[in-house]
């Protein structure tokens, strides 16, 4: 009696262990996915997100043989990557337009001292 107690007690806790596993895999991977998703929805180019695309064919190949923990952990680095992926393509998007907006500042400054020139020549001759 105790022994069979025992055993089914065990059973629970492996049972219980094995729902938080599924759970855990489930949301990597639907993290990882949904980080896919929206990497191809912003057309991030496919050089910044092969390493995270690797990664998230990996997490499915140890999913279907049942390797959860690789599996979980797999699908995290992918997500991460995607969004690493992300903020590459955002931070390089921001550079172009800093780049053009000094380019305008620049030539905004050299503009108005070519009016102030002009300006300058006008009021002499006005005298």
């Amino acid at each position: 009696m105790r022994f069979s107690k025992l055993m089914f007690g065990l059973a629970a806790v492996a049972l219980v262990g094995c729902a938080g596993n599924q759970q855990a895999m489930e949301r990597s991977m639907g993290q990882a996915e949904s980080s896919k998703t929206l990497a191809e929805e912003s057309k991030v180019p496919a050089s910044l997100t092969e390493t995270a695309a690797a990664d998230l064919d990996s997490a499915k190949v140890f999913q279907e043989n049942g390797e959860e923990e690789k599996a979980i952990s797999a699908a995290e680095k992918s997500a991460l990557e995607y969004k690493l992926s992300l903020l590459v393509q955002q931070r390089d998007e921001l550079k172009k337009e800093d780049a053009r907006i000094e380019k305008e500042l620049r030539d905004d400054v050299e503009r108005k001292l070519l009016y102030q020139n002009i300006l300058d020549q006008e009021l002499k001759g006005a005298k």
